[in-house]
């Protein structure tokens, strides 16, 4: 039960975000093996309220920013958006996608993996 321990000392004011994460994933993982749903947890669920106080969640809820006066989730939304198109890598146009369209058949017709094969296999 190092989850318990780890979400005290966690809870005491840690303040690395990437190793609170880490604690975080090793707590769900733990609370897992034990048969705990990792939202029930109490550990999990305190790690993840150090994180929130961090990320300052409430601001994001319930806050405006004091410049704008613009809603903080929409502002956040937005910048993600716009950073997520910016780093979307474009296609590569030396990787050709090849696409084979298929018709039926007519009666009597034969593919052309199949006209390669001999017209009568030994039995």
């Amino acid at each position: 039960m190092k989850r318990h321990q780890n979400a005290l000392g966690i809870m005491e004011g840690a303040r690395n975000l990437r190793a609170i994460a880490r604690s975080l994933v090793e707590a769900a993982d733990e609370a897992a093996g034990e048969g705990i749903g990792a939202e029930q947890d109490a550990a999990v669920r305190m790690i993840v309220h150090r994180l929130g106080q961090l990320c300052r969640v409430d601001e994001i809820n319930y806050g405006y920013d004091s410049v704008t006066l613009a809603d903080v989730y929409c502002t956040l939304l937005k910048e993600c958006r716009t950073r997520a198109k910016e780093h979307a890598a474009p296609p590569s146009p030396e990787v050709a996608e090849t696409v084979i369209l298929l018709r039926p058949l007519e009666q009597g017709e034969r593919s052309e993996e199949a006209q390669a094969l001999p017209a009568r296999l030994p039995a």
